[in-house]
């Protein structure tokens, strides 16, 4: 979807922390995503973190940590070790607050990618725990239909008030096929921000 300002907020962990209009953002907003984040910068860690820093910017959370815990304090080890493990927690904490929202197919792909990041620590248990829920959940599979439906028509570009009609046409009716799930939650989200769109053009 495009829209004229639109801002992304990543958080400190790389997750979506927020989207919208840059004038909407709270600082509330703001402060919530800084936290958690890493004491300093990457280019400025001491070369003792080389390999912490390469582990990391892979993905692989165990490596990263199992040489966090051998750093000394003059090169911010216990920092960085403690940043790291906040780091692993916030990652599977969103993964289970989508899972209890029912947003099965955000928390399906966060636990795919979780449960192969944290390999060899006792968190990718839960990742596979989650993965395993949603598999065994008769309704999942439905309403991840309707949540990649949703997805496709957030993601279009609409330059034409006529083709934001039509979408919010399309997620109105997807919101009644899907009542009372996350997607229909998720389709009332995009009609919104496409009503907003809609009203920022000529």
């Amino acid at each position: 979807m495009s829209g004229i300002p639109h801002a992304v907020l990543i958080d400190a962990n790389g997750l979506v922390a927020w989207e919208g209009h840059p004038g909407a953002l709270e600082e509330a907003t703001l402060e919530k995503a800084m936290q958690g984040a890493l004491p300093r910068p990457l280019w400025e860690w001491t070369p003792a973190t080389k390999g912490v820093k390469v582990a990391l910017q892979k993905g692989a959370f165990k490596s990263a940590l199992d040489q966090a815990a051998k750093l000394t304090p003059a090169d911010d080890g216990p920092t960085i070790l403690a940043a790291l493990q906040a780091m692993v927690k916030r990652r599977v904490d969103d993964m289970k607050a989508k899972h209890a929202l029912g947003d099965f197919l955000g928390a399906g792909e966060a636990a795919a990618e979780l449960a192969k990041r944290l390999a060899g620590l006792p968190e990718a248990a839960e990742a596979v725990g989650v993965s395993a829920a949603i598999s065994a959940n008769p309704d999942a599979a439905r309403v991840m239909k309707g949540q990649r439906k949703i997805a496709k028509l957030r993601s279009a570009e609409y330059s034409k008030r006529k083709e934001i009609t039509a979408a919010i046409d399309d997620l109105r009716e997807l919101q009644k096929e899907y009542a009372g799930t996350y997607a229909a939650t998720e389709a009332d989200q995009v009609c919104i921000q496409l009503n907003d769109l809609a009203n920022g053009l000529p």
